[in-house]
């Protein structure tokens, strides 16, 4: 009986928040650098354990253990005071999913915050939350996957930047095992070579500035051409597209524009770029932009 309650307990608490205080001794259940990974993470309330002294490290990640993992070890913070508003207990993960989405992280398709995660979900957030911090300088090469054909091709970006970045590896045989669920273990070893990565290229991040202006081009005696430049991107993958135009008056055309991201599935040469669209409007108005609100 006191076996069976034991383990009902254990299940409750690894099911439930990684916010929940213990000890700040090490696990008895890891050894060797993964002790050393483990008890960094928990002395900085990234990781706890199912006990005071277990870590459970075979066991599955859910989903919101790991986003709560991924914006915490990167040190990401919502963007405002927000929050998520509504009747009733909110969950214990609420506040790492204000920051994942103030951060512009998406989440896969098929997630569950209290599912299961698979190792490509992971990366897929991990990868997210890394680009949220800066833009790095990375070298254009691919890596074979053997397994690459099992997973879903919207990763597969998020799974070589990891790669390059060595922050995940592949097992023997080269294979990533894209559809197994992640282990805690994995999970944590991850986010901690993904913080030291950071704190090694932070002088190096890119980072990505608002800085749009206009100029005006004769077309003819009745159109001007409207040029808006987003200057000195970090790579190709930040744009700039016309959202609309206004009139207000009979005097004054407002060009209203919005800044685009990259796709976070998508590879960009890291290179500064000035990024550039255009509308037309009447020669008679005086020009002005302004970004979407």
């Amino acid at each position: 009986m006191k076996n069976k309650k034991f383990k009902a307990a254990a299940a409750l608490l690894m099911s439930g928040s990684l916010l929940l205080a213990s000890s700040a001794s090490a696990f008895s259940d890891v050894e060797g650098q993964d002790a050393k990974i483990t008890e960094s993470l928990q002395k900085k309330g990234i990781i706890q354990g199912v006990t005071a002294e277990k870590f459970a490290p075979r066991s599955k990640l859910t989903g919101a253990q790991g986003v709560y993992m991924a914006v915490h070890a990167l040190g990401l913070e919502a963007k405002n005071d927000g929050g998520k508003k509504g009747q009733g207990k909110t969950p214990w993960y609420s506040t790492a999913q204000k920051i994942a989405e103030d951060n512009g992280i998406k989440l896969p398709k098929d997630f569950k915050w209290t599912g299961e995660m698979t190792k490509e979900q992971f990366a897929y957030i991990l990868d997210q939350a890394i680009s949220a911090t800066g833009n790095y300088p990375m070298i254009k090469m691919y890596i074979e996957v053997a397994d690459s054909d099992k997973g879903n091709p919207l990763y597969s970006g998020s799974i070589q930047r990891l790669l390059l970045m060595k922050i995940t590896e592949l097992d023997k045989d080269r294979n990533f095992q894209p559809k197994a669920s992640i282990t805690r273990i994995e999970a944590a070893r991850m986010v901690y070579k993904a913080a030291e990565f950071v704190e090694a290229h932070k002088d190096d991040a890119q980072q990505v500035n608002d800085n749009v202006s206009f100029k005006l081009h004769k077309v003819n005696d009745e159109v001007n051409k409207v040029e808006l430049t987003r200057h000195d991107q970090p790579n190709p993958g930040y744009g700039i597209r016309v959202a609309k135009v206004e009139f207000p008056n009979e005097k004054k055309a407002v060009v209203y524009y919005e800044l685009t991201s990259p796709n976070p599935d998508s590879a960009y040469a890291q290179v500064i770029t000035d990024s550039k669209t255009e509308t037309f409007v009447p020669s008679r108005y005086t020009v002005e932009i302004a970004p979407l609100n």
